[in-house]
């Protein structure tokens, strides 16, 4: 790689102002690393210049489908057993599970995405919704994520204000800032949208396809790079102080992006711990160039309230626009985390300790909360693994 170049942009969200002075510095030294394509091309290969909504990617709910929503839940309501038994089982589905189980395919080998729009979180209680989106998710899904140290199934992702915590206290999920483009744990990720903001708020989900395709073509050297084991993550006090793997991997031909700018930079809320290995010069102008390119094809998603939103973590990196609340508008997403044992991408060996910790859960206490939680301390701790970006 040519020589790294001075004043790179260190912050958890590159300003846009910086990228010519990225993209005048490439110099093509070095091939691709072995086992990688030179292009990937399959229907996950998408841009956001050039992306059509269809119904392979957008579905809207009929009269008939929102009663079986509801029967559904009533049903697993009188089996009065806990929400972690949830399933396509006891939550059936017998026309909509068709077609959810026909686009939970998708996920995996179309575009990586679906929006289900078509519910209204105001008809119903949280719990009877809560049960309806799992009920739902069941289908896309059937093993869910834990999200956090203590066991929650289901993350509020909403800002709770100073009253909760600082600003500058406060993680990402639990504010209104702006979030650059990252991964979650696992293989699939669903939103379930219980209100929408004023102002702002909307979804970006790129595709790492494309992402790997143009900087291949045009920048090798950054592909050798991004697929190097020796990216620094802070783990933000816990032990061991960092752990270090690659953000690129290839398994069966299909290209996986895995990184958060948290804990390799560092944040507002989360400062870079001190006494570990900083990223090098060529580190960050690599990241940044990742967040550059993405922003060039993501596909730009507003959810609307009642929406429900599930994409392939392992294929599309995902970020968010900053919003504006107000008192009859208020931004409030519930996520899950999936995976699905026919239709998954393999896991690669280095992300699989965090897949396990999070998927396998003998002799481990589920919580299903179906309010936000307001702890100070819990929404400010900076060493969440995931989630905080």
């Amino acid at each position: 790689m040519g020589t790294a170049t001075t004043g790179l942009d260190r912050h958890w969200i590159p300003s846009s102002n910086a990228r010519p002075h990225y993209t005048r510095h490439l110099i093509i030294e070095e091939g691709l690393p072995i086992g990688f394509p030179p292009q990937v091309n399959s229907e996950i290969a998408w841009s956001g210049r050039t992306f059509q909504f269809d119904n392979s990617n957008f579905l809207v709910l009929l009269p008939s489908h929102v009663r079986e929503l509801e029967e559904a839940a009533e049903h697993f309501k009188g089996l009065n057993v806990p929400m972690e038994m949830l399933s396509s089982a006891s939550f059936p589905l017998p026309t909509l599970g068709l077609i959810l189980s026909k686009l939970a395919r998708q996920i995996h080998n179309g575009s990586g995405f679906f929006v289900v729009r078509g519910l209204n979180p105001d008809s119903y209680s949280h719990k009877t919704s809560m049960a309806m989106y799992v009920g739902m998710s069941s289908y896309i899904g059937e093993t869910r994520g834990r999200q956090d140290e203590f066991g929650n199934m289901l993350l509020h992702l909403t800002d709770l204000g100073s009253a909760v915590a600082p600003e500058n206290e406060r993680q990402a999920p639990y504010s209104s800032v702006s979030q650059p483009f990252h991964t979650d744990i696992g293989s699939i990720i669903g939103l379930y949208a219980f209100g929408e903001a004023a102002q702002g708020g909307e979804s970006k989900l790129v595709s790492s396809a494309t992402v790997y395709n143009q900087i291949a073509k045009t920048s090798p050297e950054i592909i050798q790079l991004l697929a190097k084991p020796n990216w620094v993550f802070d783990s933000f006090g816990q032990t061991p102080a960092y752990s270090t793997r690659p953000l690129l991997y290839c398994k069966d031909e299909r290209v996986i992006l895995s990184f958060s700018r948290r804990p390799l930079l560092g944040s507002f809320t989360s400062p870079r711990s001190k006494g570990i290995p900083d990223l090098t010069n060529e580190q960050v102008e690599a990241l940044n160039i990742l967040h550059f390119v993405a922003e060039e094809h993501a596909v730009t998603i507003k959810l609307e309230k009642g929406d429900v939103m599930f994409w392939n973590n392992l294929g599309l990196l995902h970020c968010r626009n900053g919003f504006t609340d107000s008192a009859e508008h208020k931004r409030h997403l519930v996520r899950l985390w999936l995976h699905s044992e026919n239709n998954a991408w393999p896991i690669p060996q280095e992300l699989w300790g965090a897949w396990q910790d999070s998927y396998v859960h003998a002799g481990r206490q589920q919580h299903w909360p179906i309010e936000p939680i307001v702890d100070r301390e819990y929404v400010s701790t900076q060493q969440r693994a995931s989630g905080h970006a």
